[in-house]
């Protein structure tokens, strides 16, 4: 679609895991693809301060990959507006969110990569993620989004999910609201929705870091799913009646 090789702009948004410098290791060192990164880090203290993260950017400068950095201060919707300022800074059409507690396998995102260029056009393609937990699939049955994953960011989907981020609260924000969405059950359903192909690539894998028994830091219930989808759903026939 946009031709071999074309750049995948990879946004990473950090609230200071530990293993944020593995992650950036890890993107450093995919083969086969040109790559520009971008960090928002919410994190209490700045994580470019810590020996991993610079040891992983100066890395970043051997291998000629592009890693730039910023800092946000936002506390009741960090995660939307760290999403909202992502994109800010990722305006090309291979866009490339990442979770800083995951890591790709060495050819993942070349994999995921040809995927996308045989596509006239589509919504995303995503590998599969090992040690996820149960919300890894949103809707049973169905193609889903997961960090690592590429999404086609033309105009129209750029618009809408501008808009999404400036507008809503995710349920990993801090602020209270009576009508928060899950991420992950949106982007799963909107490009569906939007009439665009989602893949699902069973030969490209992601490995969740975090193997400790943890308590559940937010709750994921058929309600909030189903409010995200509808959110999906809605926003994705206003804007093909608008583009009509």
């Amino acid at each position: 679609m946009l031709g071999e090789g074309a750049p995948l702009q990879v946004g990473i948004l950090t609230k200071g895991k530990p293993t944020l410098g593995m992650v950036l290791v890890s993107l450093v060192l995919q083969e086969g693809r040109p790559l520009y990164i971008h960090i928002v880090d919410t994190a209490p203290t700045p994580v470019v301060k810590r020996d991993d993260v610079i040891f992983a950017m100066r890395l970043a400068f051997d291998r000629g990959v592009h890693c730039g950095y910023e800092y946000s201060k936002e506390k009741q919707r960090a995660f939307s507006v760290g999403r909202l300022k992502l994109l800010e800074a990722l305006d090309k059409p291979y866009l490339v969110f990442m979770d800083d507690d995951i890591v790709l396998a060495p050819a993942a995102l070349a994999g995921l990569a040809a995927w996308a260029e045989a596509q006239p056009i589509f919504g995303y393609v995503s590998p599969v993620c090992k040690n996820y937990g149960e919300t890894a699939s949103p809707i049973p049955g169905r193609a889903h989004y997961s960090p690592g994953g590429i999404i086609y960011q033309d105009t129209l989907a750029r618009r809408i999910l501008l808009d999404y981020y400036t507008t809503t609260v995710d349920v990993l924000d801090a602020r209270a609201a009576p009508d928060k969405v899950w991420e992950n059950a949106f982007l799963s359903e909107l490009f569906p929705a939007l009439d665009r192909p989602c893949a699902v690539l069973q030969s490209c894998m992601s490995y969740h870091l975090d193997y400790r028994d943890r308590p559940a830091r937010y709750s994921i219930d058929e309600r909030l799913i189903n409010h995200s989808v509808a959110r999906a759903r809605s926003i994705a026939a206003k804007a093909m009646m608008n583009d009509e």
